[in-house]
């Protein structure tokens, strides 16, 4: 199947890809990034996954997923009442982001890969089926089950020493889960579906003569979602119909205004108590970085490093590579290119992570409420550290890397593209 010259996403580079043979996969000659990759067997392999993925999601939640004993008194919680019981004390937000971005877009995106992929394994096309991967992909870096798993293991050791802990079915069952879905995911390469689709459409996508160097220089738009190169005169993709925008409109704007708001709520994320134990009527209130200290002294070093990465370094990491790459466009910096582009790739890498301490509370509330016993509640500054990584993610979301090549000149960009290897010589056996 013929593939035609498509614009680099990160730096706008036009360059064709040749037909690739299995295993193998293509970067762009200039900034690296990973334009497509031929997956052996892909469509066969993900309707697999993706389907042992739907009966592994299916098997966590009706079983019990962690169960909580002290002094004769036993709390039982599994997955699909964990958001339940958060409804019904009164957090309905940690609710709606617990069975978002762990069962519900999840399953969302399964459904998606299925719809798509059963009918092209029958070497069928249709319309809806273009829509569909538009979204599908846009849902990907929402789906947390894996960050979720390392949040229920933090848990599991913050409370260890209060009482026994017991681990139920359907937490191996969400274990698997989210491997088969890790395993869907890496199963289809976007490019390859999207021509994929076009393949049993019969459609031939008409090639468009253009050279090598920027498609903005050249007149020339590629769509966001599906990478298919217009002239700059058309409104709409002639392929997934989304509108069609030289830069993502409004990047910078959007970027800063993510950015700062983020920011402002840092400060309360780490300031106030992020978790308040209630045990024997002794309230303890514990901040994030009280809750590191806590697990190094108790000796959970490995566990307290983790949540220090992911709840500390990784927020603050993400917001100054933000706010660099936002003020290296507008200054109109033209040095460090390849770093740069190393730094946005970091920043769409690590945000979701830093969702683990949310995970953690919202796990530690739904099962930790044995009345004056011993209870757990969610602090204040859970739902801004909350809102602080969504926003991260909408702020590296919004910024468009290829604004961090359109400084250049077309001397320095000639100079940059002579003698580079070419795309074939880039190419490595896919994992």
């Amino acid at each position: 199947m013929s593939v035609e010259k498509i614009a680099c996403h990160c730096c706008d580079l036009i360059q064709e890809i040749p037909d690739l043979s299995p295993g193998l996969k293509a970067h762009c000659r200039r900034c690296g990034h990973q334009l497509t990759a031929k997956v052996p067997n892909s469509i066969d392999r993900a309707i697999a996954f993706a389907i042992s993925a739907l009966i592994f999601l299916f098997l966590s939640l009706p079983f019990p997923f962690l169960a909580f004993k002290s002094q004769g008194r036993e709390q039982e919680v599994s997955l699909a009442q964990s958001g339940f019981d958060l409804l019904q004390l009164g957090f309905p937000i940690l609710a709606l982001l617990l069975l978002c971005f762990i069962i519900l877009i999840p399953a969302l995106l399964l459904s998606a890969y299925l719809a798509i992929l059963l009918p092209l394994k029958l070497n069928h096309s249709r319309r809806w089926m273009y829509q569909v991967t538009r979204l599908l992909f846009t849902l990907h870096p929402w789906g947390m089950a894996e960050v979720f798993l390392i949040g229920v293991l933090v848990s599991l050791v913050k409370i260890a020493g209060m009482a026994d802990l017991v681990i139920g079915m359907s937490f191996w069952a969400y274990v698997l889960f989210a491997i088969c879905l890790i395993a869907t995911i890496t199963s289809v390469d976007k490019l390859q579906l999207w021509h994929q689709l076009d393949h049993c459409a019969g459609i031939e996508r008409t090639k468009i003569q253009v050279s090598e160097g920027s498609a903005l220089k050249q007149d020339m738009i590629s769509c966001h979602h599906c990478d298919l190169l217009h002239p700059a005169n058309e409104q709409n993709c002639r392929r997934c119909e989304s509108k069609l925008h030289p830069r993502i409109p409004y990047s910078m704007q959007k970027t800063w205004a993510y950015l700062i708001t983020a920011v402002i709520l840092y400060l309360p994320a780490n300031i106030y108590p992020i978790m308040n134990t209630t045990l024997l009527g002794s309230e303890d209130p514990s901040t994030i970085m009280g809750g590191v200290v806590l697990l190094w002294q108790h000796g959970s070093y490995p566990i307290a490093l983790v949540v220090f990465i992911a709840s500390v370094l990784v927020p603050i990491a993400k917001m100054l590579m933000i706010f660099w790459l936002a003020y290296s466009v507008q200054a109109g910096h033209q040095h460090k290119l390849t770093e740069r582009m190393w730094m946005y790739r970091i920043t769409e890498l690590i945000g979701r992570w830093s969702m683990i301490d949310v995970f953690v509370v919202a796990v530690l509330v739904a099962l930790v409420q044995l009345g004056g016993l011993v209870s757990i509640q969610p602090g204040i500054a859970t739902i801004a550290f909350a809102s602080v990584v969504i926003l991260t993610m909408l702020s590296a979301i919004s910024f468009d890397p290829r604004l961090i090549w359109d400084n250049l000149s077309d001397t320095e960009i000639r100079a940059i593209n002579h003698g580079q290897e070419p795309l074939t010589d880039l190419m490595d056996d896919a994992t």
